[in-house]
């Protein structure tokens, strides 16, 4: 009686591992990718880079995509959001050398298209987290 209970347990317990493994993949496939291409581009348009990330997961060209991909998730894919706790802690010196960020793509299915102008790049790393490789 005891070796059933136990065998039973135990196929039951291969079973739950078996489904819980099978299901893990179609989870992840079920999550919307998330990919975008970051510009950043000095005041003057001479000087243009460009950088891919990928979420969910973390890829891309990106040389920080983890940090980048968890600062978008706190903001909830919004890059209006980004560093607004920072920016009260960030200084940057005064001098005007302004850079334009962009990001376009799609932020777990939704399209995204936002740019923005700040005076210069520390500026800029404070209001976006660092999501913006400067």
């Amino acid at each position: 009686m005891r070796n059933r209970r136990t065998a039973a347990v135990l196929a039951l317990a291969a079973g739950l591992a078996a489904a819980t493994l099978a299901s893990t993949p179609a989870q992840a496939a079920a999550e919307p990718r998330s990919r975008l291409e970051l510009t950043v581009e000095n005041g003057d348009a001479s000087t243009r880079t460009s950088t891919t990330l990928d979420c969910h997961p973390a890829g891309g060209t990106h040389p920080e995509a983890a940090r980048a991909c968890a600062a978008l998730e706190t903001a909830g894919g919004d890059f209006d959001r980004l560093g607004t706790a920072r920016q009260q802690q960030v200084v940057c010196t005064l001098q005007y050398d302004p850079v334009r960020l962009s990001a376009t793509g799609t932020w777990r299915g939704r399209p995204v298209e936002w740019q923005k102008e700040f005076g210069n790049a520390c500026e800029a790393q404070g209001a976006t987290d660092g999501v913006f490789p400067l």
